[in-house]
């Protein structure tokens, strides 16, 4: 049964709001940097994010195997520049010295053409492995639109990203920002798979 999950990632940022995520949510979760020394995990494909995910999880589940290992690969996608982005998100804004969130986001607004359409989201997977070795997948998208200046406060793609309802998800407050996030569907759908599986007791305090 579900006591907390270890989170297979060396990015802090990523483990944060992942963990941050978790905690509303009522689940106990701890990078993995804080049980063993840091490593380093396997080359991710630039097509699968979803073998991406496994990767990470299966590496880890082999260090760590009487843990709960959840793994993430997400991306941002904008068919309008299509030569950008997608899988290989990530590895392009490191390629580019990109760290900071202002610096990534006028990155991002920088490329797209004036009149072109603004149609985006973000992609999440997330590959959970239990102590026993079973597998679960799922996947959490957000996203309808890349707005054309930051909005909300200062939370990365989040405040470029039009949702639904047409609030960047940094304009929206948490918890509710949590329905709104790609790792926040992800992770939510998760849980329930989880509970329908009897890994899991807990309940989703804003589960739609």
């Amino acid at each position: 049964m579900l006591q907390r999950l270890v989170i297979a990632s060396n990015n802090t940022a990523k483990s944060k709001e992942i963990i941050d995520i978790l905690t509303v949510l009522g689940v106990v979760a701890v990078n993995y940097r804080e049980l063993i020394a840091q490593v380093s995990f396997p080359a991710e494909t630039t097509d699968n994010m979803r073998e991406n995910a496994l990767v990470k999880a299966t590496f880890l589940h082999k260090k760590l195997p009487n843990e709960y290992i959840l793994a993430d690969d997400s991306a941002l996608f904008i068919p309008a520049i299509p030569d950008h982005f997608g899988v290989t998100t990530m590895r392009e804004f490191i390629a580019q010295g990109l760290h900071e969130d202002a610096e990534i986001n006028d990155y991002v607004l920088g490329l797209i053409p004036a009149e072109a359409d603004r149609t985006a989201w973000i992609s999440s997977y997330l590959e959970l492995i239990t102590p026993q070795g079973t597998r679960f997948m799922t996947e959490g998208r957000t996203g309808t639109r890349v707005a054309k200046a930051p909005r909300g406060a200062a939370l990365g793609l989040d405040n470029i990203m039009e949702t639904e309802i047409g609030l960047t998800t940094a304009e929206i407050a948490m918890p509710a920002r949590i329905n709104y996030l790609a790792r926040g569907r992800a992770i939510m759908k998760m849980l329930v798979t989880l509970r329908t599986a009897n890994e899991w007791q807990g309940q989703l305090p804003i589960e739609k």
